[in-house]
């Protein structure tokens, strides 16, 4: 059995609960052949992690778990300090004993007293020879790419282990009902099948290809989900939906703020009748929102946290998480992407008043400064001599804002670096409430702006801005 290092997380999970139903009892006697560890654990599958719920002392390779009530179904690990582990399945009955051997766990897995388990185990077993089958086709499409006939044979080959995978599981479905969760979850492992659009798109058809792709794609995105029933808890206890979350949201949607926000929202909304998977729906997108490094994607973190945080329907959140939600929110809402930005009247060197919003030019070039920052003082001298000495010509502009009240040492630091081709102001009695509406609590930052005073882009670095100057003149050229 390969041995993989798992950290144990012993303090339960804040989303779990138990609904135990009737007073009952988990009785799991394990006897692990030739074993020399001491101790045994039993855990759970959530969120990509496992969690304790038992332990056990081994004598001889023998120990039981057990406790006066029932463990949620799902999937299980055994687990050994000796990071030799198995999967379990968990469902209804849950007095049954395990006999197997460390060295193999898959092939001498023996489970009395549960059928769902048994059941479980044997897809293991056979989800395992079918993967080592698909590795000798996938090697010997390899060897033989340049050969038409063998590739084609290989090609039906992979056909057929698909037919086959897709009937065993259909079987399961057959032989275990009335909420049995073994075939549920045999489901889970399946991609959805996508049909062959090319047999109903006509060969004269104009960009054909690309109609039979985006026909493809939008299937699979419609039914990735089709086998997850999201008021069913026990899929959150799996360890493959977190893996179909990641894949589906990095991999298959469109990563810009609109379609995360609508794609998201389905998926919670299904879930909404059962607290818990609605509870991790919610916080897995918002968070998948805080994390994306993708431009403009804090517009679907201020959409979710609204949504459902601020409106008061995130009932399982404290006071200081809503505090800080609802702090960041406020101090991104006003600067997203496409936004006209916030107007700005500021004070001049010269003591005279100047507006962003009545600044005429094709792109306006937004920066916030201070003349005592150690990365202002590298970066302002570049924001002139890469970019407003080279793009001028072109109409762009950079309407400088310095945060600090130190007239002295600003003016200073314009006559020492020539900066009086910026639109320099500030604003010294902080009355424009430029923090909040630009998010400057930090120093330097650049938004760039269009002649509507549009954010295109924000937080750039030199390099950046000028990519997404080359990029805009382009557009407006052609």
């Amino acid at each position: 059995m390969k041995k993989i290092f798992i950290t144990l997380i012993c303090a339960g999970y804040c989303l779990l609960s138990s609904f135990t139903g009737n007073a009952q009892k988990y009785d799991i006697n394990v006897n692990l052949i030739g074993s020399t560890d001491s101790v045994a654990y039993l855990a759970h599958y959530f969120d990509g992690r496992i969690f304790a719920d038992d332990t056990t002392r081994l004598e001889n390779g023998k120990g039981l778990f057990a406790k006066n009530k029932l463990l949620d179904e799902g999937i299980y690990v055994i687990y050994l300090p000796s990071q030799k582990y198995f999967d379990l399945l968990i469902g209804k009955d849950q007095e049954f004993s395990i006999t197997a051997d460390p060295l193999n766990f898959i092939e001498t897995i023996q489970i009395s007293g549960s059928k769902e388990s048994v059941a479980f185990h044997e897809f293991q077993k056979f989800m395992k020879s079918q993967n080592e089958n698909s590795k000798k086709l996938q090697e010997a499409y390899a060897a033989n790419k340049d050969n038409e006939k063998e590739k084609k044979k290989y090609q039906e080959a992979y056909k057929q282990a698909d037919i086959d995978v897709r009937a065993y599981i259909q079987k399961l479905n057959q032989e275990y009902t009335n909420g049995s969760f073994v075939s549920k979850f045999a489901q889970l492992t399946l991609a959805p099948k996508v049909p062959d659009f090319s047999l109903e798109i006509p060969e004269s058809t104009p960009d054909r290809d690309q109609k039979i792709n985006k026909k493809s794609y939008l299937y699979n995105k419609a039914h990735y989900f089709d086998y997850v029933d999201f008021t069913d808890e026990r899929f959150l206890r799996t360890p493959i939906l977190k893996n179909k979350l990641e894949f589906f949201y990095e991999k298959i949607l469109v990563q810009s703020p609109d379609t995360i926000v609508k794609e998201a929202t389905a998926l919670i909304e299904k879930s909404r009748t059962d607290e818990v998977f609605y509870q991790y729906l919610v916080q897995y997108s918002l968070n998948y929102a805080v994390k994306s490094k993708i431009m403009g994607m804090d517009a679907a973190f201020v959409h979710l946290a609204k949504k459902y945080y601020l409106s008061g329907e995130a009932n399982w959140a404290d006071s200081t998480l809503l505090a800080n939600i609802r702090e960041r929110v406020i101090k991104l809402q006003y600067n997203l992407i496409g936004m006209k930005a916030q107007d700005l009247k500021m004070e001049t060197p010269e003591g005279e008043f100047v507006s962003l919003h009545e600044i005429d030019a094709p792109f306006t070039i937004l920066y916030f400064w201070e003349p005592d920052c150690g990365h202002c003082k590298t970066i302002t001298p570049k924001l002139k001599t890469e970019i407003l000495d080279k793009y001028k010509q072109k109409g762009v502009k950079v309407f400088a804002v310095c945060t600090q009240n130190e007239k002295k040492e600003w003016e200073n630091f314009i006559a020492d670096k020539n900066l009086f081709d910026f639109i320099n102001c500030y604003d010294p009695h902080y009355q424009t409430n430029f923090r909040i509406y630009y998010d400057v609590f930090s120093t330097p930052i650049i938004y760039l702006l269009d002649k509507d005073k549009k954010i295109i882009a924000k937080r750039l670095d030199v390099e950046t801005l000028k990519t997404f100057l080359d990029h805009e003149l382009e557009i407006k050229k052609n």
